[in-house]
């Protein structure tokens, strides 16, 4: 007869401790057959909740988390970075074509590059100040619009730089077609077309 079929006629507080105490050293004998590598006899769950720190999870280098939590990191850097590589692009398309087209390209691509200059009035009303401070809000626009694209990119489970360049692209696509449209809009009003 075995252990269990004494304790099986009679129900009684005893009997049902003693049950689960036979259960609990069966799924101790289950799980020592089942574990043929298991050196100290301790059980799986007993093994993975007294892990150390020491043996937690590393991101690997390049691995997709290393590349979501670089490009959330980053996303700001990268959008004034889109900016000044338009305005770099500008300035080098000025020397290379010449006369008032180069210029016009020149602007145009300033104004792609700090879309806030429209609506400061430049380039009808100039001065030092108002430059600066174009630059200065258009700065923090596209750093808003890095860290607002980063935040959204970031959101898929596998992610890169890729997915961060299109999804800024659609928006700040946007913002774009509204700096054109104004200065197209100034144009109109100062008479030149």
């Amino acid at each position: 007869m075995s252990r269990s079929d004494a304790n099986r006629g009679t129900f009684s507080p005893n009997n049902v401790a003693n049950h689960n105490t036979i259960a609990r050293s069966d799924a101790r004998v289950e799980v020592a057959k089942r574990c043929n590598g298991c050196r100290s006899g301790a059980t799986y769950d007993d093994r993975v909740s007294n892990r150390t720190p020491s043996t937690r999870r590393v991101a690997l280098p390049g691995g997709v988390a290393a590349t979501r939590r670089s490009i959330r990191r980053t996303g700001g850097l990268l959008g004034i970075g889109v900016a000044v590589t338009l305005w770099i692009a500008s300035v080098v398309a000025s020397w290379i074509i010449p006369g008032s087209l180069g210029g016009a390209v020149s602007f145009l691509g300033a104004v792609l590059a700090c879309p806030v200059m429209p609506a400061l009035g430049i380039p009808a009303t100039g001065g030092s100040g108002r430059v600066l401070l174009a630059i200065g809000v258009s700065a923090v626009l596209w750093w808003l619009v890095g860290q607002l694209t980063a935040a959204r990119v970031t959101r898929q489970p596998v992610v890169g730089f890729r997915e961060w360049l299109m999804s800024f692209l659609v928006i700040s696509g946007a913002i774009w077609v509204g700096a054109l449209a104004g200065v197209l809009l100034g144009a109109v009003a100062l008479g030149a077309f």
